[in-house]
């Protein structure tokens, strides 16, 4: 092999492995949201029993629900965990199944890039405008509002991944995953 052919694939190694561990980093992100709001429910339970009240645990609550979605997104989508109706994609074999998917793809990644903008764009007017939380505990907005930018903008890279993958002949990662956890299930 050329030495040149060699290092790109080198090159591709790496960056695969970098975008997995990223992939992982959100998953882990998400979960340990939820971790927290089990510890926030527990405190607010103890709190109860020992007359403490507990202000501003609903608004870190209703944050952490919201940051243990976006976090995990991409690590989902990478691993074939989210919902997909595949009624037309599944009847369909090679070119066309291909093109489908290739479409439904770049679809995906412009929704999810729009999204990821508008969120971006959100945070920074945020930030801007010196956005401070309605509830009890007085939390820049940008704060809670940027797990949202970051999970989708994670999401969109993960979209576009498996769209150059499939530009290039490749395997998606959704389709790779569930061929691997079920090998009986050919969709």
């Amino acid at each position: 092999m050329p030495a040149t052919k060699l290092g790109q694939v080198e090159a591709e190694g790496v960056v695969r492995r970098v975008l997995d561990r990223l992939y992982l980093a959100g998953g882990i992100a998400g979960a340990a949201c939820i971790v927290g709001i089990a510890l926030l429910i527990i405190a607010q339970i103890v709190g109860r029993l020992i007359d403490v009240n507990l202000p501003g645990s609903d608004d870190l609550t209703a944050w952490l629900v919201a940051a243990s979605a976006f976090f995990a997104l991409a690590y989902t989508f990478r691993h074939g965990g989210h919902i997909r109706v595949t009624l037309v994609v599944e009847r369909l074999h090679g070119v066309p199944r291909r093109v489908l998917e290739i479409a439904c793809l770049a679809t995906a990644t412009f929704f999810v890039g729009w999204l990821a903008a508008g969120l971006v764009d959100l945070v920074r007017d945020s930030w801007r405008w010196n956005d401070v939380a309605q509830g009890l505990l007085p939390i820049p907005m940008w704060i809670p509002q940027s797990t949202a930018a970051l999970g989708a903008c994670l999401l969109l890279v993960a979209l576009v991944d498996d769209l150059v993958a499939s530009l290039r002949g490749g395997s998606v990662s959704y389709l790779a995953s569930r061929a691997a956890a079920s090998p009986d299930d050919t969709a």
